[in-house]
């Protein structure tokens, strides 16, 4: 049950709620909309893809964000490390940022639905469920008891 629960927990549905800049927290995964200038000049210097800057916030400062962001992961012959990259962004780049939150709702329905694949499978395949061979009557079949 322990694996089941830390499967769930490092799957868990998360949904990304609305904050400002400000209210972010240091050390919190987060998803910033950049400006359509800063999306271009990150693509140009850092090879990034366009779309929203997925990472954990490192720094704050009214100059700067520090975030951390997935770059790739290494090869698998060097254990497939994730390689990460620091990126500067400046506040005024960012349109809006959202912090990335579990969905104890959608958690719990996962949860479920795993908890009642894995005890099908457990009946399944010890046959918990399924009737047997039932036990002969202790003293041998019925018919030889007169003959004694």
């Amino acid at each position: 049950m322990l694996c089941l629960s830390v499967f769930v927990w490092a799957l868990g549905c998360y949904t990304y709620v609305p904050a400002t800049t400000e209210a972010v927290p240091v050390g919190v995964r987060v998803r910033a909309l950049m400006s359509s200038e800063a999306e271009v000049r990150l693509g140009d210097s850092l090879g990034l893809e366009r779309g929203a800057l997925r990472g954990t916030l490192l720094e704050r400062d009214s100059s700067r964000l520090l975030i951390q962001v997935q770059m790739a992961t290494g090869a698998r012959a060097f254990g497939a490390q994730p390689l990460f990259q620091r990126i500067a962004v400046r506040p005024q780049d960012v349109l809006r940022v959202e912090v990335r939150r579990m969905n104890g709702v959608r958690t719990g329905v996962l949860a479920a639905v795993l908890a009642g694949a894995a005890a099908i499978v457990l009946v399944q395949g010890f046959g918990l469920l399924r009737p047997g061979t039932p036990e002969p009557p202790p003293g041998g079949p019925p018919d030889l008891w007169g003959t004694r």
